[in-house]
């Protein structure tokens, strides 16, 4: 469960190769008069790494490509103000938050690495300038204590691919009780999980994906065509994900940790026994129909959970 009395925040450690190797992205905020990672606080319903892909395009106009889960900074500030590196700082609005004028709480903020492919940065108030910094000086351009540290830790091969789980329960799917047909396998997406699988397509864009596993069911193969045409990738039929599938089967699809990403598609029960078997025994444990849960991985144990809800 989340603690009510902690900021969370997400944001991106964006990279490029350049002439010079690879290079980091800083972002200049007036206000504060610091160079600092793109990142920003959670808006309701979002989960941290949705915000860390939103907060890198609106900051730095960069469409990136999620790579592999960093970590994440702690400190603590006092409404109103911020204490990071050991200096307060003015934060304006933070009375909407519903503490009390010099309450000391906790933030945190969770990073990814994230390629980019391109730049469009547009100045606005809050960041009026980027800068691309060669990864060897950036400790020393970062502005913060709290962020240097993070580069500090960085690890050889922080750019690698991400090892990384999607893991999706099909869309919405004709009602079990309306089917005329004996055999369950073959009932197909509605017209609504028709849209929720085209719909996936666009929310998966920035995660890189080499392999797409699916129950033989139809609803299952029909959520993830859209998004292998896309990736031109051709789905892999798995007996583990069918529906009656036993919970080692399932459990042996989600123990085998990729190098890449995989994407797994299939159906409730066999989704939350996978779910059990990474998160453990908990009770606010969300599974919409087309919903994806993702799940980065480091040095075979379990890094990051992030809960994508289904497409509207």
């Amino acid at each position: 469960m989340t603690d009510p009395r902690v900021e969370r925040a997400a944001g991106g450690v964006v990279w490029r190769v350049g002439n010079q190797g690879a290079e980091v992205l800083l972002v200049h905020r007036p206000a504060y008069r610091d160079w600092t990672f793109p990142k920003g606080k959670l808006d309701r319903g979002e989960s941290l790494i949705e915000c860390a892909r939103r907060e890198v395009m609106e900051e730095t106009g960069v469409r990136p490509l999620i790579g592999r889960y960093l970590g994440r900074v702690a400190y603590h500030k006092r409404n109103g103000l911020s204490k990071n590196g050991g200096k307060y700082r003015r934060v304006e609005g933070q009375e909407r938050n519903g503490y009390s004028n010099g309450e000391i709480r906790r933030k945190e903020v969770h990073y990814w690495a994230m390629q980019a492919e391109g730049v469009a940065f547009a100045a606005c108030d809050e960041v009026d300038s980027v800068r691309w910094v060669p990864e060897r000086d950036l400790a020393d351009r970062v502005t913060y204590e709290t962020e240097q540290e993070l580069v500090a830790g960085l690890q050889k091969g922080w750019r690698n691919p991400a090892g990384r789980i999607l893991l999706t329960r099909h869309a919405m799917a004709g009602s079990r009780a309306e089917w005329q047909e004996d055999d369950d396998s073959i009932r197909p997406l509605s017209k609504r999980g028709m849209l929720q699988a085209q719909a996936i397509v666009d929310q998966l864009q920035g995660f890189p994906i080499d392999t797409i596993l699916t129950s033989r069911a139809t609803r299952c193969r029909q959520t993830v065509t859209p998004l292998a045409e896309a990736r031109r990738l051709v789905p892999e039929i798995r007996e583990g994900l069918w529906e009656e599938a036993g919970a080692v089967e399932v459990e042996s699809l989600v123990g085998d940790l990729p190098g890449g990403t995989r994407m797994l598609c299939s159906h409730r029960p066999n989704v939350t026994t996978a779910l059990r078997a990474l998160l453990g025994d908990r009770v606010d444990i969300r599974l919409e129909k087309g919903s994806t849960w993702v799940f980065d991985f480091h040095e075979g144990k379990l890094a990051a959970a992030n809960y994508l809800a289904a497409p509207a």
